[in-house]
């Protein structure tokens, strides 16, 4: 293949894929561990190191569970790497009071009030950018104004190459679109002084050789985030 044709095979590629698509051989090793979110808890273990640009990640789980407090630890993650953040939030139930206590810099967050039937749009448009490092879209409650993830479906396309990772935060998996998702599930209230303050959590996903492998103990007091672990972990304390 000659030069004409070398260039002409790359043009198609990156215009499918994005430009983001190739790597040279010596740097694409290099490239991939640049490209990993990490959110700097367990969480970490169940996805494989962190949230990756190009792929898509879904946490499913009821409300008030947990899910938005690791969605904010991955806006952290990204913005330790110099990055950008995108928050789709076709409910406004964005809490920059929370997300700032969590450590977010709310000057690299732009937040996106998409309505309804716009939202796959918007989270499309933000993939394609060069400008965000993490797109996530809080889909909340579609009795309220939000989304299924069966919705962002037009939306996926765009990931592929993006340099930005996706995360979907909802309620439920969707049931056409498959999206690698994380379970979010409360496990006991926490009450102090016969006031409640907080609760305990579990993520599981499907990555590991054992469930033990595969499931992360949190819970959230008086608003902090505390990281229990894995099992796998607690398993090994208890021996």
């Amino acid at each position: 293949m000659g030069e004409s044709g070398l260039a002409n095979a790359i043009a198609r590629i990156e215009g499918r894929f994005g430009v983001h698509a190739l790597a040279r051989g010596e740097t694409s090793e290099r490239h991939r561990s640049e490209i990993v979110i990490a959110t700097k808890t367990s969480l970490d273990h169940l996805i494989g190191g962190g949230l990756v640009a190009g792929e898509p990640l879904a946490f499913v789980g009821p409300p008030s569970v947990g899910k938005l407090s690791l969605a904010l630890r991955a806006v952290v993650g990204a913005q330790l790497q110099g990055g950008t953040v995108a928050w789709v939030d076709p409910t406004a139930s964005f809490d920059p009071r929370a997300a700032e206590c969590a450590g977010v810099n709310l000057e690299r967050v732009i937040v996106v009030r998409a309505p309804r039937d716009a939202v796959a749009l918007a989270a499309a448009a933000a993939l394609r950018s060069e400008g965000f490092r993490l797109v996530v879209v809080d889909a909340g409650d579609p009795a309220f104004g939000g989304v299924d993830v069966d919705d962002l479906a037009p939306a996926l396309p765009a990931v592929r190459g993006s340099p930005a990772a996706f995360l979907v935060v909802a309620a439920k998996r969707g049931r056409r679109v498959a999206v690698p998702a994380f379970v979010f599930e409360r496990l006991a209230w926490e009450r102090r002084f016969d006031r409640t303050v907080g609760w305990s959590f579990s993520v599981e996903g499907t990555r590991g050789q054992s469930p033990l492998d595969r499931r992360a103990l949190f819970c959230l007091t008086d608003g902090a985030l505390v990281d229990l672990g894995t099992r796998a972990d607690l398993a090994e304390v208890a021996v």
